[in-house]
């Protein structure tokens, strides 16, 4: 699917374009969300890149890095991504020309929905300003989801927490692993997504506009914070982990307890019973009238004094 939006300074109004009527002397922005093949064509013949180049652009698997092309400066960049209740880092990449901006991802992201969202005055005040700066408004909205994303884990991490301490389900080590499992996602895209912004920073590109390039100073500082919350994340869920296994362990070892203790107060009445069972011809108890209820009284008086004694030791 592709969007186009274009600035034009003689209204100074935004307008929606088609990509067959690409005017590079107006300001431009097209959104290529999950492409066709043909589509892909279309903009690889317009803008004179190598489909090739579009492919990568695209490529799940592709690690974030930049790219000065000809024509264009490439950036593929690592964005959020929240799918059947799982939480990726997708791709997204953005081409930037001196009057052209084209991104490409394989999915719709929240990020790039808040600024197609936006009013008119506020896309068509990144847009006056160049693509460079519009590149830097897209990466950071990107790098806001990040941040969003991040609160609703900590949320989450904050209700795993109360569930290790109180609860020893499976369920409660699934979502563990499950939390770990999206901040080593993020913890690997956003180690990457950091070292395209330095590489940003660093680039002297006929492509971009140096007035606008120190901003992605401030994407890279957000992105070291970024990282050292998904580090004390994780390290919170590993003392997390390691608290629902003192607590498995724990409650184990109440189980045995309270089992030793029925197994106690069963095995003395065994005993008594036992021992009067035995064939002996000599026994004073056998003969004698009250034999019956002493054996009984012996057997509830040993039961009482152990439920109190495991009482007092907390075992029941």
């Amino acid at each position: 699917m592709l969007k186009t939006l274009q600035y034009n300074s003689e209204t100074n109004s935004i307008e929606e374009s088609n990509i067959d009527d690409l005017d590079f002397h107006k300001i431009k922005w097209i959104n290529c969300t999950n492409p066709t093949k043909e589509e892909l064509e279309k903009i690889s013949e317009k803008i004179a890149i190598p489909k090739e180049e579009l492919e990568r652009c695209l490529d799940e698997n592709e690690r974030p890095s930049i790219t000065d092309l000809d024509n264009y400066f490439m950036i593929i960049f690592k964005s959020p991504l929240i799918q059947n209740k799982e939480v990726k880092a997708a791709a997204f990449s953005v081409l930037i020309s001196e009057n052209l901006i084209v991104t490409f991802s394989n999915h719709e992201l929240d990020s790039l929905k808040q600024v197609e969202l936006q009013s008119d005055e506020v896309k068509k005040s990144s847009l006056k300003k160049g693509t460079t700066y519009m590149a830097f408004k897209l990466i950071d909205n990107i790098v806001d989801e990040y941040f969003s994303i991040l609160d609703s884990i900590e949320k989450d991490i904050n209700k795993v927490e109360d569930l290790a301490f109180h609860s020893s389900e499976k369920s409660t080590v699934q979502k563990i692993f499950s939390l770990k499992k999206t901040l080593i996602f993020f913890q690997k895209a956003l180690s990457a997504n950091r070292e395209v912004l330095v590489s940003i920073e660093k680039e002297s590109s006929d492509n971009l506009d140096e007035k606008y390039i120190k901003n992605f100073r401030y994407l890279y500082n957000d992105t070291i914070e970024l990282i050292d919350m998904v580090a004390t994340y994780r390290d919170i869920l590993t003392g997390t982990l390691d608290l629902y296994l003192s607590n498995v362990s724990n409650n184990l070892n109440k189980i045995i307890k309270k089992m030793t203790a029925f197994g106690s107060l069963i095995l003395v009445p065994t005993f008594i019973t036992g021992l009067y069972g035995m064939n002996f011809k000599i026994m004073p108890e056998i003969n004698w009238q009250h034999g019956y209820l002493f054996a009984w009284g012996l057997i509830v008086c040993s039961m009482i004094m152990l439920f109190i004694f495991f009482k007092k030791k907390d075992w029941f």
